[in-house]
Order: C-alpha cells, then structure tokens, then sequence
C-alpha cells in the first residue's frame, strides 16, 4: 500500500492532516521506532505526518514557573543545555543514558513519550519532575498530567486527531535534587530497570526530607510514581531502615515481566538495590556531599 508523506510548514497544517488521516496518518519526530515498525510491517499507515519543519515544536523556554519544552526538541538537546543541567539534572542524565550517539542526536522527547517503549528513560526522569503534556488537535487544546498520559504497552491517551506538542516542567522547591539510574545488559538497551528520584529536601535535619518522589521504568507496562514508597519517605529522616523500607516497597508495587533479560523476582530485587542508590546520591547533592 502506498504511503504520502507529508511535510506540513507550521502547526496548522499538520493538525489539519492529523484531523484527515486520523489513525491512518502517523506524525514523525525522530522516526527511529517508527521506521523499524514500518520495516517489519507492524503498522501500515496511509501517511505520515513529518513534524521536522515546525518552528512551533521546537527548543526549549525557561519561564518563571518552569520549563517549556518543544516536543521536537533532541535528547542531545536536552543533555548540553546548560538551563537542564543546572536547573533540573535529572532529565538531562535520562537523555544522556537513551541509547546511542545517533539516537540521542535525531530522537525528540515527543516521539519517545509517545512511542512508549517499555523501559524508555525519560519518562521517569519527566514524572518525578511532575511534568505534564500539551495535546492539540485543529479544535481543541488540552493539558494533561504524564502520570495520565501513559495508559498500556505502546499506548498514551494521544487521541487520533492530535499532536503532542510540548512538555511542561514546573519549576521545582527549593533545594530540590534529582538523579536518574539505570540498570540494563548494555549502555545502549532499554532500562531493564529504570529508577528516578526527585528529593526535597526540609533544610532543617541532616537527612531530613519533606517529599521525595520516585517512578519506575521497565518493572510494569508503564512508568509509574511509587506512591507509596513516597508515602512512607514522607517528611521523614532518611536512615538505613527508611532506605530498605522505601526499596521493598517500590518493589512490591511493580509489576515485572519476565523475558530472556532477566526474570521476574531479579527486577524486583534491583528496584530495591536502584532506589536505596538513587536517593542516597540525591541526598547527598542536596546536602552539597
């Protein structure tokens, strides 16, 4: 079957043929996923929808509230900004873990979110962030949380006539550090268990946290807050019980699949091992050690 390519020059136009073409017409951002897809004949779209020439999806603004981010905007883009990496590390050490060379320099964060490829690295890094998305369609547009935004394997809440155009950061308390682990067979493959963590801390105890925030990747069919692992961190003070305490219970709330990677019941053993890691060294950026 014969696919048309489609190079819209502002958003207008592109929502248009997203409107036309509905699930028969597929945006590209990176093209990487979508091209292998192509390849192996799992999708068969009518047209594709080239999003590379719009001004509008593009770059990253600093607001007061936070961060903008255009949905076209490269993982290498994020990792050598320096407002990322001063102002919210933690997703430029996701973008610096996404694969290779040549993937980071032509994959967007629009397309990986809503590729949703299990054990996708930025996701975590964006939920721990509170991060949220813009969809617009020609007659609507809308924000919505990603905690919202990921729904099942290699599925969003993306309505078939819309684009996902930005991505919103609000901007973070105070003090606030995050950091990114990944644990995987090779650099370049997907998260076999992916761990981020945002912690805020009280500035009153040594150790002392008013909330610390951590999602997972890889360990369920889509990344997750582990609410109650934050629950029970908590304004509390981070020991070694609080350590093991927050790890068993981010186990407990995965759902890992078991694959010719790894099984089960060893992602659970290494979210316990990645989330004790992962807030011990965002503690200790908070506290300058």
């Amino acid at each position: 079957m014969e696919c048309k390519l489609i190079r819209p020059q502002v958003i207008e136009e592109a929502l248009a043929e997203r409107e036309k073409y509905a699930e028969d017409g597929l945006p590209v951002a990176g093209g990487q996923s979508l091209l292998v897809m192509l390849h192996n004949k799992l999708i068969a779209p009518k047209a594709l929808i080239d999003l590379e020439r719009l001004k509008e999806l593009q770059g990253i603004s600093r607001k007061p509230d936070g961060f903008s981010i255009g949905a076209m905007t490269t993982f290498y883009t994020l990792l050598s900004s320096p407002e990322i990496k001063e102002a919210i590390p933690v997703l430029a050490q996701a973008a610096q873990k996404v694969s290779s060379t040549a993937i980071r320099n032509l994959g967007t964060i629009g397309g990986n979110l809503c590729h949703n490829e299990l054990g996708a690295d930025l996701p975590p890094a964006l939920l721990t962030l509170n991060g949220e998305v813009e969809l617009r369609s020609r007659s609507k547009s809308r924000k919505l949380p990603l905690v919202e935004f990921f729904r099942g394997f290699f599925e969003t809440a993306l309505e078939p006539d819309e684009i996902l155009c930005r991505v919103e950061i609000p901007k973070l308390p105070a003090g606030a550090r995050g950091v990114y682990l990944k644990h995987a067979i090779s650099p370049e493959d997907m998260a076999m268990v992916g761990v981020a963590v945002t912690v805020i801390p009280d500035g009153k105890r040594v150790r002392g946290v008013e909330e610390v925030r951590i999602a997972l990747g890889g360990v369920a069919a889509v990344p997750f807050r582990a609410k109650k692992a934050e629950a029970a961190l908590k304004e509390s003070v981070i020991d070694e019980q609080a350590l093991r305490a927050a790890g068993e219970l981010a186990a407990a709330e995965a759902e890992p699949m078991t694959d010719p990677h790894a099984t089960a019941d060893y992602r659970r053993k290494m979210i316990k091992v990645f989330v004790r890691r992962a807030i011990c060294a965002a503690l200790d950026q908070a506290e300058g050690r």
